[in-house]
This record gives structure tokens, sequence and C-alpha cells, in this order.
């Protein structure tokens, strides 16, 4: 936390850094998921996996507070080694809730889990990964298969129009079936011209100036910050129903979160 700020100071000067800290007071601020009560009971106890963890919305003061009701919580993550939690060792290390033992930590790619059981899991959870996958039908297709039958899917991305992002043109659905017939591969940089130009810096404050987010953005393969693909509520809606899940709810929570609730649905038995 302190390299942070040094680098933000470093390359901002303080006005970046009160910045900054308005961007963190704003996630600390975002309230309770208003469907949390209604669907909480169908994690108590459960197994579940989630991507690119640990998050704080799922703690106990967080706006979806899982980690305290489930029974056993996996983890998934691209590389041993991340922005967002540095160093990262493979096995029973994923640490996600002081009450309960840990769970084992994967490092796979989102969109390549091939290592992992089908229908393993009652629930995958996922916050602010999604959008940082170059083909995201191809990211829930792998998510559903992990699930079991009535398995549910917490998935939380941001909202383009209250982000860096809200200069950018949404992406269509269109464009996401494309990059999945495509096969799109995590390397890939389509979209770098486009955020280079219309990514807003003043609301991102840790990415440097310009020269250092273009440096940075040229390594995503190994960084994965940029957000491939921007985001409202409809396109969630449509995206997760093409990957064949069942929305349950789906809410817009300060400052600019989208939360989604689905469902696997179970096999017929005839």
């Amino acid at each position: 936390m302190i390299g942070k700020i040094v680098h933000i100071v470093r390359v901002r000067g303080i006005a970046g850094m009160a910045r900054a800290v308005v961007v963190r007071l704003r996630r600390m601020l975002a309230g309770r998921a208003r469907s949390f009560p209604a669907y909480q009971e169908l994690f108590v106890g459960r197994r579940g996996l989630e991507i690119g963890g640990p998050s704080q919305v799922f703690t106990r003061g967080g706006i979806f507070p899982l980690y305290p009701i489930v029974g056993h919580l996996d983890n998934c993550n691209f590389g041993d080694v991340t922005v967002w939690e540095g160093d990262i060792r493979q096995g029973h290390t994923f640490r996600f809730d002081r009450s309960k033992p840990p769970g084992r930590q994967y490092i796979l790619e989102a969109t390549a889990m091939s290592a992992l059981d089908t229908g393993a899991y009652d629930f995958v959870l996922s916050s602010h990964v999604l959008e940082h996958v170059a083909n995201p039908i191809l990211a829930l297709s792998e998510w559903k298969r992990l699930l079991a039958d009535d398995g549910m899917l917490v998935l939380l991305l941001p909202d383009r129009a209250h982000t860096f992002d809200y200069r950018r043109p949404l992406t269509t659905m269109e464009h996401l079936i494309a990059d999945f017939e495509a096969g799109m591969k995590e390397d890939d940089l389509t979209h770098l011209p486009e955020i280079l130009a219309l990514h807003d810096l003043e609301r991102d404050p840790e990415a440097g100036d310009s020269e250092a987010f273009r440096r940075r953005s040229m390594k995503n393969v190994e960084n994965r910050c940029l957000h491939h693909h921007v985001f409202d509520a409809a396109l969630v809606v449509r995206l997760v129903e093409y990957a064949g899940l069942k929305v349950l709810a789906v809410e817009r929570i300060y400052p600019h979160h989208i939360l989604l609730l689905a469902k696997k649905p179970a096999r017929s038995k005839s």
C-alpha cells in the first residue's frame, strides 16, 4: 500500500493522490446488495470457486458478503504474480476469511480450466474479472461447466458509464460472439488503440501518466490490467443468457458495480 502511495505521488503529484483517495472512498461506501437476503441461503455451507479472488465485495462488510457463510472456497488466478495480489502460491493457500480454513489456489487461465472437474462446484464467484478477459463467452462457458446442476454464478462487472471507460463505445453482443467464434486468445490487443485514446487517466490515478499507461498496456498478457470490453447491465444479461445460464437478479450498486446472479439449469432427467 505504501509503495502504491509513493508511486501515485511521484507520477501524478498531490492532486493525483487526492483523486486516488476519493476513488478508494467511493469503493468503500458501496452498499449491501438488495438481492443478498433473498439468495444467501443458496450459498450456506456450499462449495465454490472464485475467479481472481480474494475480493472485498464478498467479505463481511462487502456488497455480497458470502465469505462468512460458505462451506469451502477455492480460487483461480491467471498467474503466480498479479498486480492486485502480488505473489501467489498454488496449493491450499487461498485465505478468504479468518474463520475459514484456506481453500485451494489454482494458477489457470479463466478460459482454460480443464484441470478442474466438470460439475465440481455449487457456485462460482467473479468480481471485476470478466472485463479483463479477451474472450468472455469462452470464460463463462468454462465457469458454467464447473457448476453442478442448479449451481449459482455471482458476477460483478464495472458499469462503463461510471468508470474510466465512460468515453468508450459500449461493446456489442455481436462483437463478443465474433471473438468467441474466432477463438480469441488472451494476448489480444485489438482494443488497445481505442483504450489509449479514450481511457480517462484522471479517473484511474494508479495507472500513472499516459506514457506509463501505454507501457503497462503493451504488457497486458503479463499484467491483465486492460478492460478489453465495456458493459452496461443489459449487455451483461444478454451475455450470461447466451452462455446458457438463467438470470435470477441484476442490480446496479454504487459507485460503479453491475451485480448479476444466475443459475445453471438442471439437465432434464427424461
